[in-house]
């Protein structure tokens, strides 16, 4: 798996990119965002990559950040999209704004997508819920040094048989008035949301 690669680029278009490494020019496709901050022919460029195998061809596929080739890779195992849909997707929204779309539950938003219609929208939405893994930062309000007993609480919750969409959820809602909490006092807090719901 070639994961990451480092060289100058030869060759710019508005969805590829040719690297120059070690002496092989060799071909990454990118969503826009990734194509956009990448510099001009000459300059030296790092990506995130890819490598996807077929049968009658190998291709990669590059990224500005790890997150955004995680996401590609989980995009490509939603029913009915292939590569070039989930670069569509990320060529329209950076991961953090996707997994705000997917989190709402917003679908009209998805069918902005070139060949996402409403059912097909309604159907991402469905089948990334689960797949995508809210990060600490993405619960506001959460002081510093409070972000460890949160990912602790967190995966206590996973292990208990919640998603971490659900734990996630339920530890947003942690009044937090900039005191650190105890990991016990916020599972104790996430449990008696979720016994409610």
């Amino acid at each position: 798996m070639i994961a990451y690669i480092k060289g100058r680029i030869i060759e710019k278009d508005p969805d590829r990119l040719v690297v120059l490494v070690g002496g092989l020019g060799i071909e990454v496709k990118a969503p826009a965002g990734t194509i956009d901050k990448a510099p001009g022919t000459g300059d030296e460029v790092a990506l995130h990559t890819y490598l996807l195998v077929r049968e009658d061809a190998l291709q990669l596929y590059g990224f500005d950040t790890p997150k955004a080739r995680d996401l590609f890779i989980k995009l490509m195992s939603v029913s009915g999209f292939g590569a070039q849909k989930a670069l569509s997707v990320l060529s329209i929204f950076p991961p953090e704004r996707f997994h705000s779309v997917v989190q709402a539950g917003d679908a009209n938003a998805l069918t902005v997508i070139p060949g996402v219609g409403r059912k097909s929208a309604e159907r991402l939405l469905l089948e990334m819920k689960d797949k995508i893994e809210p990060s600490v930062e993405d619960i506001t309000g959460v002081p510093a040094e409070g972000r460890f007993a949160i990912q602790e609480a967190a995966e206590a919750l996973v292990q208990l048989g919640y998603t971490r969409l659900e734990a996630h959820d339920a530890l947003q809602k942690y009044p937090f008035e900039g005191e650190e909490a105890s990991v016990e006092e916020l599972l104790q807090f996430a449990l008696k949301q979720m016994s409610r719901s």
